[in-house]
């Protein structure tokens, strides 16, 4: 009932600032469509090796604030996950602790508001396991490497907590961040499908078929050499 309540307050909160066509969107996606994700996985035990990936500038990673919100207005399903209370969010800062980019790592003590928050878009964190989720670089300051270099930081952070798997859900036309993943050895593992039907969305996990590995081959590495 929480985060119903929570979710038509952030409802409540679009109307108001005027996000209307985000609102028709929402609306035209939830009455009928169909859309695809890669689950990836990335055993941190193997995926931090070397030094850390190098930036255009400057950074630094620290806990959001408030005070970040301007930067990220605009993003209305991490709206619904801040309202959701789920940590930690981090946003990573330049020297003149200006945000220009944003990710969540999300514990396996968190399992319960992942329930409530995700329902089956996400299936309950093993004790070894953390999710990356909800990445997003500023406008600005996109092109600059950022999403290696935070992705390599968490990972880091997440290693010295005591988990060996970082999972995340990508969306599969999504190639910048799947090429970006690729990089920090992550790789897919399963298909994730949500269809929704008059606002009711069913949920369904399969192995990834081998047509869609043939289609994108660099994808699959491991599976290709």
């Amino acid at each position: 009932m929480q985060v119903f309540i929570k979710k038509f307050k952030t409802l409540c909160n679009m109307v108001t600032s005027g996000h209307i066509k985000q609102i028709f969107i929402i609306i035209k996606n939830r009455t009928y469509s169909n859309t695809y994700w890669y689950f990836v996985r990335r055993d941190l035990n193997l995926g931090l090796i070397g030094e850390v990936p190098k930036t255009k500038i400057d950074i630094k990673l620290r806990p959001y604030k408030s005070s970040d919100h301007q930067y990220f207005s605009h993003l209305i399903l991490d709206d619904m996950l801040l309202n959701a209370n789920i940590p930690t969010c981090y946003v990573a800062v330049t020297n003149e602790d200006v945000p220009c980019f944003r990710q969540w790592l999300i514990e396996p003590s968190q399992n319960e508001k992942i329930k409530g928050f995700f329902g089956d878009n996400f299936p309950l964190l093993a004790a070894d396991e953390c999710i990356f989720e909800r990445a997003y670089a500023v406008k600005e300051y996109r092109g600059m490497n950022l999403y290696p270099t935070v992705n390599y930081i968490l990972g880091k952070k997440a290693l010295d907590l005591g988990y060996r798997w970082v999972v995340a859900c990508i969306d599969i036309n999504n190639a910048a961040s799947l090429k970006a993943a690729l990089k920090l050895e992550t790789r897919p593992y399963k298909l994730q499908i949500t269809k929704w039907r008059f606002f009711t969305r069913k949920v369904s996990y399969t192995h990834i078929p081998e047509k869609l590995k043939k289609q994108n081959p660099w994808l699959f590495p491991d599976e290709n050499s």
